[in-house]
């Protein structure tokens, strides 16, 4: 990715022009009875963009520095842009979308507008790198916030290996699991794309820094024998073991997924699960 210095004044225009027409219904959240502004408030933009309402505000003034390119992905998908109007949106502020590069990975609106009918339902978009892209509200109640993250560490696979904290919600008897899970993807990855791709560089980092992954990078264990769909464990701080079935979707070239996380209606994990929309965002802390 190159960038030059962009203009900021047209990057408010797309913003403002954007936030106009989208409606409240299309992104999941209550009309209201008062509402006066066309389209959606800038404080509700910003919800959904995961940004402060102060820092929305000023790019569409505009005033401050020019947003990074992770931030301005964010926004493409909190206002639900199609690919080539976040591209036009980068454009305008002076980046040139050449290749990969971690944290700008686009979420198609027709799977933004899906999730936003899945409010009570842990569910997720996820790159291939293991990068959260979105969560619904339930997921982030069960998960806590996953994309605010930078650097390597937006990546879920690098975590993994790399922070203790990143286990702490997730049975002991999983662990192994998981591990094999991600180096699996990641195989899949390198079979489906380039060797420059993202997943490649993550591979490289890992075997330098994470014995644990290069012990089981060198089984080369086979891709299909790691099951995608299946029963796991989470570990909520207030209400123990959540049992749920874990559902992944594939897009068209399997470089993005929707995991979705259900449970049994009437059993006891169901009812765990609504009791942590009640409790709450609690932190993994150990």
């Amino acid at each position: 990715m190159t960038s030059a210095d962009g203009d900021l004044a047209d990057v408010a225009d797309l913003l403002r022009a954007r936030r106009r027409v989208l409606q409240p219904e299309d992104v999941g959240l209550p009309r209201g009875r008062r509402r006066r502004t066309p389209g959606l408030r800038r404080d509700e933009v910003a919800a959904l963009c995961s940004v402060s309402s102060a820092y929305y505000g000023r790019l569409e003034r505009p005033c401050g520095p020019r947003p990074s390119p992770a931030m301005l992905a964010s926004i493409a998908r909190g206002l639900r842009f199609n690919r080539a109007d976040r591209d036009r949106l980068f454009s305008a502020a002076g980046y040139d979308l050449a290749g990969e590069v971690l944290g700008t990975a686009h979420v198609d609106p027709g799977v933004m507008h899906v999730l936003g009918r899945l409010a009570d339902t842990p569910a997720m978009v996820v790159d291939a790198v293991g990068e959260v892209l979105h969560q619904t509200p339930s997921a982030k109640v069960l998960f806590g916030e996953l994309t605010g993250f930078s650097g390597w560490s937006r990546s879920g696979y690098y975590r993994w290996f790399t922070d203790a904290g990143e286990r702490l919600r997730h049975g002991v008897t999983e662990h192994s699991t998981i591990g094999d899970e991600i180096v699996a993807d990641l195989r899949r990855s390198l079979m489906d794309r380039e060797n420059t791709c993202p997943a490649s560089d993550l591979v490289k980092l890992l075997l330098r820094r994470s014995d644990e992954f290069a012990e089981i990078w060198r089984r080369e264990r086979l891709v299909d024998a790691v099951r995608i769909n299946r029963q796991c464990r989470i570990v909520h701080p207030a209400l123990g073991v959540i049992q749920l079935q874990r559902e992944v979707l594939f897009d068209t070239d399997r470089n993005r997924r929707v995991v979705i996380y259900l449970t049994v209606p009437g059993s006891e994990s169901h009812t765990k699960l609504k009791l942590s929309t009640v409790i709450g965002h609690h932190r993994f802390d150990g």
